[in-house]
């Protein structure tokens, strides 16, 4: 009689534990992420929970704690320890991939960390939201740093062409007083005229002219081209 009243008390602690279990499963892979076949894998619950895989995937009831699930598949030595905490009822995913099950490195693959079913995706979740937070902003400081750069690069070339042409009018030396009307004709031309044009506006003698305009060539004021017989004057 006493017997049979522990083992009710035991089997109605089991069900009620069972009734707010959580549902873990998912599937099992090797390193190359290749779906395995004929794995076995165990729960440390009480009693232990065992299965064989025969299609890729597993799945266990487990009530509230702290568990260790161990996938090994003898075939190739490969092996897998997880540990996981359920604190609330639901079905959760848990793919397994077994690594080989070499010493020392096996202590080094399998080292165990503990998930938290109930809270584990949400932090990730969370951890990577702040991370892409962090690369928008810097992105966009980047690009605006960028941007700056390039105005004031572009400013500062156009203040130091405008200075450039300052410098460049302010040493050029005076224009003689019996040249100025030269000057004055060719830019009424637009900055380029001929030779034979200077010499049908200006009374003066071809040779007058070919020495004015030999005078401003020198000073700077001017670029004579060759062109045919005669010489286009350009003003500088």
């Amino acid at each position: 009689m006493l017997r049979k009243l522990i083992f009710g008390l035991m089997l109605l602690i089991l069900l009620s534990s069972l009734a707010s279990a959580a549902v873990i499963e998912g599937k099992i892979y090797d390193i190359e992420l290749n779906e395995l076949s004929n794995v076995k894998i165990e729960v440390n619950t009480v009693p232990r929970q065992i299965l064989v895989s025969t299609d890729g995937s597993y799945s266990f009831n487990l009530p509230s704690g702290t568990y260790s699930i161990t996938a090994t598949y003898s075939k190739e030595d490969l092996k897998i320890i997880e540990h996981v905490t359920v604190k609330d009822q639901g079905t959760y995913n848990l793919d397994l991939i077994l690594f080989p099950d070499l010493d020392p490195e096996a202590e080094i693959l399998n080292e165990v960390t503990e998930i938290d079913i109930a809270n584990s995706y949400f932090e990730e979740d969370a951890n990577t939201l702040g991370r892409l937070t962090i690369i928008i902003v810097l992105a966009v400081l980047a690009g605006l740093i960028i941007f700056i750069w390039f105005k004031f690069k572009s400013k500062t070339e156009e203040i130091k062409k405008e200075v450039e042409k300052k410098v460049a009018k302010a040493s050029r030396p005076p224009v003689p007083e019996d040249l100025k009307d030269l000057v004055k004709f060719i830019k009424q031309e637009g900055g380029r005229t001929t030779q034979k044009d200077i010499r049908k506006h200006i009374p003066l003698s071809e040779a007058k002219i070919s020495l004015m305009i030999a005078e401003l060539e020198d000073k700077g004021l001017i670029k004579k081209i060759k062109k045919g017989r005669g010489n286009i004057i350009v003003l500088k």
